[in-house]
């Protein structure tokens, strides 16, 4: 059995014989889809995948695919931690390269409430071990090049 079986050069449509049966049907081959059925499949179910178009080629691979840490409700952080700890493992796993890429993000402060809004934040999800912090003008200078000052 491929452990991966589809990829963006895999026809839209297949075209081989349906299965006799299965335990389960997962409508949908967006990411939820595919995730539900790959880890069904892996607590040993036999999962029938169905989606109108190409797998894993519609919405999901058009999203903004963020697995964003700044700016959650604090109670989400644990949830995004987990899914951020999948994430890094996956193509690993599945054995294909899902074009998973890491990178960062910046929110920029126009006032000073902006900015007592994000130091909150911050304190309220201490200790989780986000890479998260409050930057200097001169330190978003230093990682964007050319950045003209206002």
């Amino acid at each position: 059995m491929t452990r991966f079986p589809f990829s963006m050069e895999t026809p839209a449509r297949f075209a081989g014989p349906l299965p006799a049966r299965c335990d389960t049907v997962v409508i949908g081959g967006g990411i939820a889809g595919v995730m539900t059925a790959f880890f069904l499949a892996e607590a040993g179910q036999s999962v029938v995948l169905c989606e109108k178009g190409r797998i894993g080629g519609e919405q999901s691979s058009r999203n903004w695919g963020w697995i964003r840490q700044q700016g959650r409700d604090p109670s989400e952080v644990p949830i995004m931690i987990e899914s951020l700890r999948i994430w890094q493992g996956l193509t690993k796993e599945v054995g294909a390269d899902l074009g998973f890429r890491q990178q960062g993000v910046m929110y920029l402060a126009r006032t000073e409430a902006d900015m007592a809004g994000y130091q909150i934040w911050l304190d309220q999800v201490a200790g989780h071990g986000l890479d998260s912090a409050m930057l200097t003008r001169a330190a978003i200078q230093g990682h964007i090049q050319g950045m003209a000052a206002p």
